[in-house]
């Protein structure tokens, strides 16, 4: 009995060191066998429908060979494709789509990314409606970008935002949106550093030949044939926000935050949509679906200029002013109408 009982006892110690034997190697291997860094990619948020896209597997640091980098497209012109660096287009019908990335290695534990995108085609009504096209349009010769415009008081006004991309940025950078909500220019970008007042005297900057800046003037004039009584450009603009704005939708949902205080009836058919704002040099991006802002050629000292901005909530126009260098905006562009002897 007792020699029965000492080999049990010599067994169990033998079987326990063997567990804690096991117990270290495996935790040696499992530290082992994790790939150093994470997985990224980069993604934009929107896409117009057959883009071309580049995308670039990065971010992971060990091991640096024996890697396998497989992507997952499912609707693109690709379902799969292989490799670190990739090139394919986009979906041609409308709607929301999925990129996944996995990275493996016959000695490591598989690592993987996935990340969402909505593809859109402004050009067609099921993808963005709920605009109104002035009644006349131009070509801007510098793109071919097409803009449609209409008279509203004494002056043209563009009834979208310029999208010349010759300067300023696309809100957080991306393309596709840049027919929707236009470029954001920082206000010597807009303006070419160049101030003004009077009615249609405003700078070329950044508008087609034969189109300006609006002035505060120009403003005034805007506000005065929406409210029918002279108005002065320091003030709230009660109720001409909810005349300017534009109930419009990307792939069937709102682009602006609803809200019943500001029902965005568009009656100016001006079109105003929330392109939002960049500020700190385009560094951040903000305020897009709830805020538009649109500069003044107009100064308000040798650092500051004026805008006019819409929130969703509220039916006004209220005026503001920021750095010139600091702060972007959107650009309308606008002409003098000629008048007749």
């Amino acid at each position: 009995m007792i020699r029965h009982l000492h080999t049990s006892r010599i067994l169990f110690i033998i079987m326990a060191i063997t567990l804690l034997s096991c117990k270290k190697d495996n935790e040696g291997d499992d530290d082992s066998n994790y790939m150093v860094g994470n997985l990224s990619f980069t993604l934009s948020q929107y896409l117009t429908t057959g883009q071309e896209i580049r995308l670039s597997a990065t971010g992971i640091t060990e091991p640096e060979e024996g890697l396998v980098y497989q992507w997952y497209t499912t609707g693109f012109s690709v379902d799969s494709l292989t490799g670190q660096d990739i090139t394919l287009f986009a979906p041609t019908e409308i709607g929301n789509y999925s990129v996944s990335l996995k990275v493996t290695h016959s000695d490591y534990v598989t690592k993987s990314q996935i990340k969402s995108v909505i593809v859109i085609n402004p050009a067609l009504e099921e993808s963005y409606s709920g605009v109104i096209n002035g009644p006349y349009s131009l070509i801007d010769e510098r793109d071919g970008n097409i803009y449609h415009y209409k008279q509203i008081g004494n002056l043209f006004w563009f009834t979208s935002n310029l999208q010349f991309e010759g300067a300023g940025n696309p809100y957080n950078r991306e393309l596709a949106l840049s027919p929707i909500f236009g470029v954001l220019y920082t206000w010597n970008e807009a303006t070419g550093g160049v101030t003004a007042n009077g009615l249609g005297k405003g700078p070329t900057g950044v508008c087609p030949a034969g189109w300006s800046v609006p002035t505060n003037e120009d403003w005034e004039d805007l506000a005065i044939a929406l409210n029918g009584s002279p108005i002065d450009f320091e003030k709230e603009w009660k109720g001409v926000g909810e005349k300017l704005a534009a109930n419009a939708r990307i792939n069937g949902s709102n682009i602006w935050k609803y809200s019943p205080n500001n029902l965005k009836n568009n009656t100016s058919e001006w079109n105003a949509l929330p392109g939002g704002s960049t500020s700190n040099k385009y560094k951040s991006f903000s305020n897009i679906n709830q805020y538009g802002f649109w500069w003044s050629s107009t100064q308000k000292d040798l650092s500051k200029s004026y805008y006019r901005y819409i929130h969703f909530d509220l039916p006004d126009f209220p005026y503001n002013y920021s750095d010139k260098e600091y702060f972007g905006a959107s650009v309308r562009c606008v002409r003098l109408i000629e008048k007749s002897n």
